[in-house]
Order: structure tokens, then sequence, then C-alpha cells
């Protein structure tokens, strides 16, 4: 009987892979495409340079301008994935395109696994269908190029199943794989987990009302405070050294999210464009929530009253949970903006977009618990053909460049292009930003000689020959957590000047220099709250097991 069930499941699994190819297809085509992002290129490939040359956790890049603390802030989840995948082989820009092809699966499947609870395996099915083919996920891939958004997705249906389940069942692998899944999530993307955490919050608190379950509480408050362990190596140093880099160019100009609210009937247009969100009412993208789950949604509320109280209840909480999030986005919820500081890093108040197609995907699934067994095994297979249908066209880019290669997106010559490169992590230090480049450390002339130097990506090396004292000027950015060693004792680091390089003086003499970028102290405990944390998940399954024996 479990053999058959597994079995079952297991095909359907493999029908919504196959379901998800038409909105993964142009991801098959040779070369590469335009998006509004480009860059994940790049970090991908700084991402695979800086774990080969044993940096772990990776915190420093070296090619953008004279280094950066980029993963220091920015979530590193897909671009650790990123190096795996470049590690099997493959190029990267053919590893970019596998991440964001498997951030449709998986979204996919995670949603199936979430719905199924609810609504059954049709449901779960046709929830999935709704997820993956939802425009903005379509705006996320192909329009904007927003990587670690895309892989976002994956999380928000993992984090409502398992926390659903620990409800249910206050178990150790319940706590385990919730813990797991709020870990992903934070360390994918710092904004839809801030965006995300009072929906998972309600939802939780909507489990508690529902089973009154006191000691559920305790499984969901460890499991959330299990998870941010997990992720501390980053959440730790992402916000206590915040200051450190110049985060103002995240919210000023463009990126002010008081530019950037939705206009109601956006959210039930059909336009779709590749241009850019714009000031005002009218926009160059498409921030529509979709007509397929305008639909389902009205189906499902039309046949809301028939059947479970329990699953009713669910629904209508999800649903305003769900205009929660188009709220979020419109201009009357500016107050709520502007009372927190923190949710202007947001930039883009239609990013809420992510929760919102969740959300009604979710609840569109339940049209099939609440249809008559014949009725929804006739019309299965043709709601799911006609959603893909309706869909589709918008699952490809605006252009492709067949002639596309790594080096259009990772040589040192595009790398060089101050204009091709963020500013969102400089380092305060950085006020000018230079055309003419070094490429090695220099000195006051005469006074000393370089040689030998070897840059890698969070240290480096050379020799020295002073002949009278002297500052040396280093092509590396400076940051706290740098040491400067000669002769192997620690130099003092001078003030950078407005190029934010890192300099210090050395006497006359013969020197070896290292240089080496290591953990401040927030750094070091927010490993060691990893470690520990990893320890305990360990733990945790070992003891489950031996206690099961």
């Amino acid at each position: 009987m479990k053999i058959g069930l597994l079995a079952r499941e297991q095909a359907t699994v493999l029908l919504i892979i196959v379901l998800t190819i038409p909105a993964l297809l142009a991801l098959t085509r040779p070369g590469f495409f335009p998006t509004q992002d480009y860059i994940y290129v790049a970090r991908v490939y700084q991402m695979d340079k800086s774990l080969f040359d044993g940096q772990f956790p990776v915190r420093w890049i070296p090619d953008f301008r004279y280094g950066e603390p980029l993963y220091n802030f920015y979530a590193p989840l897909p671009y650790y994935l990123g190096a795996v995948v470049k590690a099997l082989g493959f190029s990267y820009l053919n590893t970019v395109k596998i991440l964001f092809a498997l951030g449709f699966v998986l979204s996919g499947v995670a949603m199936y696994f979430l719905a199924k609870q609810f609504f059954g395996s049709l449901g779960g099915v046709v929830s999935a269908v709704l997820y993956i083919f939802a425009p903005y996920h379509s705006v996320d891939v192909y329009v904007r190029g927003a990587l670690s958004e895309s892989w976002a997705l994956i999380f928000f249906p993992l984090i409502f199943l398992f926390a659903y389940q620990l409800s249910k069942k206050a178990g150790i692998m319940n706590l385990i794989w919730l813990a797991l899944s709020l870990a992903g999530l934070f360390y994918t993307h710092n904004i839809m987990t801030m965006l995300f955490m009072p929906f998972f919050v309600g939802w939780c608190g909507f489990l508690l009302w529902q089973n009154r379950s006191v000691k559920s509480l305790g499984y969901l408050v460890a499991a959330l405070f299990l998870g941010a362990g997990l992720a501390a190596s980053f959440l730790l140093p992402a916000y206590f050294e915040k200051d450190f880099v110049q985060s103002d160019k995240l919210i000023k100009g463009y990126f002010d999210f008081r530019g950037h609210f939705v206009a109601i009937p956006e959210f039930f247009s059909t336009f779709w464009g590749y241009g850019a969100s714009l000031w005002g009412p009218k926009d160059d993208m498409s921030f529509q929530v979709g007509v397929a789950h305008w639909a389902f949604l009205a189906a499902v509320f039309a046949c809301i009253f028939k059947k479970a109280r329990e699953i009713k209840v669910m629904v209508i909480f999800l649903a305003v949970e769900f205009l929660f999030s188009l709220f979020m986005q419109h201009n009357r919820s500016a107050p709520i903006w502007e009372a927190f500081s923190l949710m202007a890093f947001t930039q883009f108040p239609w990013r809420f977009l992510g929760i919102s197609i969740f959300l009604a995907s979710l609840i569109g699934g339940a049209v099939m618990f609440y249809l008559p067994p014949r009725l929804k095994n006739l019309i299965f297979i043709p709601l799911l053909l006609g959603v893909i249908a309706l869909y589709v066209g918008y699952f490809h880019p605006e252009s492709y460049y067949l002639d596309s290669v790594d080096d259009h997106y990772i040589s040192k010559e595009i790398l060089a292009k101050d204009d091709r490169l963020p500013k969102d992590y400089l380092p305060i230090w950085v006020k000018k930003i230079s055309d003419q480049k070094i490429e090695t450390p220099v000195a006051g002339a005469g006074k000393a000689q370089i040689s030998n130097f070897h840059n890698r990506s969070a240290s480096a090396t050379f020799n020295a020959t002073v002949k009278y004292e002297t500052e040396i000027e280093t092509p590396i950015t400076y940051f706290p957590g740098w040491e400067v060693k000669a002769n192997s004792a620690i130099v003092k680091i001078d003030e950078p000047d407005e190029l934010g390089l890192i300099r210090f003086k050395l006497p006359a003499g013969e020197y070896h220099v290292s240089m080496q970028l290591t953990d401040t102290p927030i750094r070091a405990w927010g490993n060691i709250l990893s470690l520990i944390s990893v320890a305990g998940i360990v733990l945790l399954f070992v003891g489950r097991k031996f206690n099961r024996l």
C-alpha cells in the first residue's frame, strides 16, 4: 500500500516537472538574454572564484573595483549552489539558466506539497501550476533577472507547510524541517525575508488558534530561533555591520519606495512589458496578479460556504493575508512604510507581489476541493492546460543574444567598468572612484620596490624592499577585518584616502607582506552560532533516531 502511494506521489511530482517545461523552455536556447539586472552572472563567478581560493563563508569578492564585501550583506545561498553547478562543468551562463530553471521546478513542487495538505493531490497540482505560471514569476526571471528573489519563492510554501505540520504534530523532524526552510529563506533574500515574516507570524498565529496547542507554540518558536541560528553567520554581520557600507545608495533617487507604489488597475491589467518600474500610475513592466488567478479566487469564494468549516476558515484567513499583501503595494499603505525605516530598503513595494502570487496560487487550489469528484476529474487536465496556455506567452525574454559567452559578463575588462557594477555595498571609506586602476601596491618614488604581488579573493602577499620609511598603498579596499603583517608582525593600517584603499607605513628594510581578511567579533560570533545550530540539528536528528531504536 505504501509503495503504491509513493509511486503515485512520484508520478505526480514528475507531472509537475513536465508541466513546468513551457515556463523554462526559453532557458534552453543557446546564448543569453538581457534583463534589468545582469550582474548575477558575475556574482556566480566571484562566488566560484572565492570558494576555489578557500574562502568560506564567502564575504569578500576581489574583482568588483578594488574588492567589496558583497556576500557579507547579499544573501549567498543561490550563489553557493551556482558554484556547485559550475563545478559540474557548465559555463557561467548555463549555470545561471540552470538556477532559474530549478527555481521554477522547486517552487512548483514545494507548492504542491503544501496545497495537497488541504485540497488533495489534484488541488496541489492546480496550486503548483498557478504558482509556476504566475506572471510575476516570469517578471522575476525574464524581465528583472532577479535570481535570488525567484529562489525565495521556493521557501514560502515550505515554511507554511512545515509550520502547519508542526502545529499538527509537535515533533523533532517537523521542527528540523521548518528550521531548515527558514534558514534557506534567510540565506536567500534579505528583503523577501523581511516582507514575508509578518505573513509567517500571522500563519503561525492562525494555526495556534485553530489547534489550541500551547506545545506547538514552543516548537514553532524553537524552529524560528534554530533557523535564525543556522543563518547567523550571514544575518549578524549583515545587520550589525551595515553602517560600514554606503547603504544610503539603496534607498535614494530611483530607489525611493515612494515612487513605486502600484495602482489598483495594474493588479487586474493584462499589460506586459520589459521596461522599468516608473514613477506614477503607469509602468513599463507588469504588476498583474493574473487573470487566471483572479478567476480561481472568484470560483473558490463562490463555493466557499460548502463543505468543511476548517478549510473555509483557513481560506478566508489566507484571503485576508492576500489582500494585505496587495494593500502594502498601494500608496494608502505609505504610513506603514514611513513608520518602519528598514522597509525603505525594500525599494519597490511591488516586491510584495511575490507573496501575493504565493497566497493566490495556494487559495486557487481549493477549487478542486469544492468541486464534485466526477466534475473535477473531468476538468482537471483542461484547467491545467488552460492556465498554461493563458500565461505561457509571458515566459520568454524580450530578445536573445545568440553569440553571448561568459566573457561578455565576467571578463576583466567588463568588471573594470564602473558603470557596469552596482554600488550597493561600497565601503563608506570609498569617497571617489577613479577611472585609472592600480594593479599592484605603490610607494613613494625611489623609496621602495614591490615584487611578487599575488592577490587572491580575500588575501594578498608581496615582497617589499624599503630604502626609507614610506607609505604603501595597495589595490584593495579597506574594510574592517583586513589585517596586514610584515615579516609576521602586525602593521597598523592608516586612514584610507578618498579611494578607500588600504595604506600603511613601513620603515627601511626587507619585508614579506601578507594581507588577510579576518573575522570581526560579530562575524566570529555569527560563525559560532551557525556551527552550534548545525550541531543542534545533528543532535536532534540522531537523538530522534536513537529513541526510535
